[in-house]
Order: C-alpha cells, then sequence, then structure tokens
C-alpha cells in the first residue's frame, strides 16, 4: 500500500514537471511569434485613428516607434518591457495601473489603457487574434532581448 502510494506520488511529480515544461515550451514558441511581429518579421494588421485604410504592414510594426529600429530614427513611443508594461505607473495623466495580458489586449485593440485612459491617437489600433496578442505580450514581459534585432 505505502508503495503504492509512493508510486503514485512520483508519477505525480512526473506529470507536473512534464506539463510545466510544455507550457514553458509554449510561452517560448509564443514569444518568439511575437518577436518577429514586434520587429515587423511577421505582419500586424494596425490602422490611425481616422484613416481609411490599414497601415503597410512594414510601417505597422510595434519596433518602428517603440525601439528606434525599422524605418524611425530614434523612439518616440515609450521602450516596452516586463517592469514598464506590469508596475504601477501613472500614465498619460491617470491614475497608477499596471498592464495585465488582457488589459494589454484590449489597449492594442482599442486604445484605452488600463486605466480608462485613451492612448495617443498616432498609436495604431490593430486588428490581431488572442494568440498574437499573447505572443507579443510574452515576448515583451518575457524576454531580456527586446530591442535587440
Amino acid at each position: 500500500m505505502l508503495l503504492g502510494a509512493v508510486m503514485g506520488l512520483l508519477a505525480l511529480s512526473c506529470l507536473l514537471r512534464a506539463e510545466a515544461a510544455g507550457t514553458s515550451a509554449l510561452a517560448d514558441a509564443s514569444a518568439a511569434t511575437g518577436r518577429r511581429m514586434f520587429f515587423g518579421d511577421a505582419s500586424l494588421q494596425g490602422a490611425i485613428v481616422g484613416h481609411p485604410e490599414a497601415l503597410p504592414p512594414r510601417l505597422a510594426a510595434c519596433a518602428n516607434c517603440h525601439e528606434g529600429a525599422g524605418l524611425a530614427a530614434a523612439s518616440f513611443g515609450p521602450r516596452l518591457n516586463g517592469t514598464r508594461l506590469t508596475e504601477m505607473r501613472g500614465r498619460r495623466g491617470g491614475p497608477p495601473s499596471a498592464f495585465s495580458p488582457a488589459s494589454f489586449c484590449q489597449m492594442l485593440r482599442t486604445g484605452v489603457d488600463p486605466a480608462s485612459i485613451l492612448i495617443t491617437r498616432q498609436m495604431p489600433r490593430y486588428t490581431l487574434d488572442d494568440n498574437q496578442c499573447l505572443g507579443l505580450w510574452h515576448y515583451l514581459t518575457e524576454t531580456s532581448d527586446v530591442g535587440s534585432n
């Protein structure tokens, strides 16, 4: 009976480790997709508020504005990383707030940040599915090479 309980615990431990490794591999794959979107190697669909047409994919890349890479000579959007996104801070004159994956995706799609403050209209509003959005989130919050192309 004791041997059966020990074997059960060992099996459960192995299963949990395998599940954690699988989750980590999924997050790594998601971050890799996010990195490609960030730098424009995978296209993002976005449009500027008030303009009827979508941006060409090469102009919709996040790095163009947030890293001083790509087409922009200097970064004019805030640099993005896990600390900057997830720490409590006042943004655009609003109360302190922090992004979560859900509020990050909402902001990219609608332009409304976690404190319900509307971001600048120069930032494109993106049409992306949950997997694409989470890929960007994983890349920005879980990798150390943000900004190195």
